[in-house]
């Protein structure tokens, strides 16, 4: 990262409130502000504001449409953190959802905070080419419901024999992962060697209670792979369509079940479409689009 920027990183304790004069730096006239939860970033970001700089934010909150965010998030927002942003980059549609439910006027929100890396992720085989085998990757924990996963697995094996999940990642849960045949568990994996397990599957599944966005989702879409998702993957409204992926309400094991036979039973056509589709989804973000909001917001607060 240092090498990229062309100075050394200034690390800072979020918790502790700072100013620009503390870690050497004059204040600037743009500050890419990451949430408004940490005071050692609001305190930076109000000098900006103070000196009469622009202070974009970056927020990758969801929509979930819970109690705290339909009554205290807008509220408190308003109150206490609206006029300190000039924008928002948020990462897609739930986020601008939430940004506008809070007071952030929508001219004001940008999209394409997240994105892989498509020059790591590019299009492997046509679905129908790959062998039967779902993919998860992530940490094996219980907000991934990665326990909800393999159950429902075990029991759609029974039918369907030749299928097999593939799971990368690790985390407290690795060892409550039931031990069967076709269930394969591997530790995290660097990025060019985690490109090969998309391309060798035929579905990516996520199947989490809470997911602000899920990057492996664009990861997977770049790579042309079909989408089994909870509807509390963010990204969801970005990457998934009817044309390309299965969808099911977070924390239900039989829906996660029927979801894996949807996507079982798929067409040889469907496969085709859903290949095409992952892909063209996934073009509307990455680094490319991040690099273009952020530079066109900075040229509309210098004219």
């Amino acid at each position: 990262m240092e090498q990229v920027l062309g100075r050394p990183v200034q690390w800072i304790d979020p918790g502790k409130p700072t100013s620009w004069s503390e870690i050497g730096l004059k204040i600037p006239k743009f500050y890419l502000q990451s949430g408004w939860s940490y005071p050692a970033f609001s305190a930076l970001g109000r000098e900006v504001k103070e000196a009469g700089g622009c202070v974009i934010g970056l927020s990758d909150a969801n929509w979930r449409g819970d109690l705290r965010q339909l009554l205290l998030g807008p509220a408190a927002f308003r109150l206490r953190h609206r006029r300190h942003f000039d924008a928002i980059i948020v990462p897609g549609h739930q986020g601008e959802r939430l940004l506008r439910y809070f007071g952030m006027p929508r001219h004001r929100i940008r999209m394409g905070l997240y994105g892989a890396d498509p020059t790591l992720f590019s299009p492997g085989p046509p679905l129908a080419e790959r062998p039967p085998e779902f993919l998860f990757v992530g940490q094996l924990i219980r907000r991934k419901d990665i326990l909800g996963l393999t159950s429902a697995f075990v029991e759609f094996c029974r039918q369907r024999p030749e299928w097999t999940l593939r799971i990368c990642g690790s985390g407290e849960l690795r060892n409550q992962i039931p031990v069967h045949p076709k269930i394969i568990v591997e530790d995290f994996v660097q990025p060019q060697e985690l490109a090969s397990r998309y391309y060798s599957a035929r579905f990516l599944v996520l199947p989490s209670l809470v997911e602000a966005w899920g990057l492996v989702v664009h990861e997977a879409s770049l790579s042309g792979c079909g989408l089994v998702l909870s509807d509390a993957v963010g990204s969801a409204d970005d990457l998934a369509s009817d044309r390309n992926a299965m969808r099911f309400r977070a924390g239900y094991e039989r829906e996660i079940l029927a979801a894996l036979h949807s996507a079982a039973d798929s067409s040889p056509d469907w496969l085709v479409g859903a290949g095409f589709e992952s892909r063209a989804l996934a073009q509307n973000f990455g680094p490319e689009r991040f690099a273009v909001e952020v530079s066109s917001l900075i040229s509309s607060y210098r004219q």
